[in-house]
């Protein structure tokens, strides 16, 4: 309950003082781009329950129907003023509004697309059993993955990565360290270099991909 509350309590205000900046996204988006402005998305929710993730739409109307629903660097269904959106973390400040309606939190796992949840072993569908948040330490771990990930065997490889180590966050979070979190997400907004660690990651997943332990499937 505490939570909830501290939930309605920032996400409210949240859209009340950004609401010139989120005016101001919208415009840019019909004039540049046309219609529509959001982007609606299935993601899985808690306990795996369905819900429609709000975004800025930051690419070609259609884009799932044209290339999927991963997006890859250099991917051309990006739009100009997308990339910008989506570097600086923009596009996601629609999802205040499913935080009011209780669909997701401030900080919690970030949800996952339904066909990525439905690959999900048991043991990792235990990071359903919490609310999916606006961000994690674990996004912000990987946040330049569209950059350095080139196709779906990669995804493959990086996803239960992921997963494993939201789990880990899960288990050993605290109200401090969400809190950091949100301070560090707020930092994001910048543009920032990958930490090695993320780096690091990225290397290995090209290193198993090359010996063949999956494929573009």
């Amino acid at each position: 309950m505490t939570r909830r509350l501290i939930d309605l309590a920032v996400a409210s205000g949240a859209l009340l003082a950004a609401s010139p900046l989120l005016l101001a996204i919208a415009l840019a988006i019909r004039i540049k781009e046309g219609a529509p402005v959001f982007f609606q998305q299935w993601r899985a929710g808690r306990n795996g329950v369905p819900f429609r993730m709000i975004k800025f739409r930051t690419m070609i109307v259609n884009a799932e129907k044209v290339g999927g629903s991963l997006t890859y660097q250099a991917d051309r269904r990006i739009t100009p003023l997308g990339r910008f959106l989506r570097r600086s973390k923009l596009d996601e400040l629609p999802q205040l509004i499913n935080i009011l309606r209780g669909e997701m939190t401030i900080i919690g796992p970030r949800p996952e697309v339904l066909d990525w949840v439905e690959r999900y072993t048991a043991e990792q569908r235990e990071v359903l059993r919490a609310k999916p948040g606006l961000s994690d330490p674990v996004q912000l771990l990987f946040r330049h993955e569209q950059d350095f990930l080139s196709d779906t065997a990669e995804y493959h490889l990086l996803m239960p990565i992921k997963v494993a180590r939201q789990i880990e966050y899960l288990r050993s979070r605290t109200a401090l360290s969400d809190l950091r979190t949100a301070f560090l997400t707020l930092r994001a907004i910048f543009p920032s270099k990958p930490a090695e660690e993320e780096l690091a990651v990225y290397a290995a997943i090209r290193e198993r991909k090359q010996i063949g332990l999956v494929t573009d499937s």
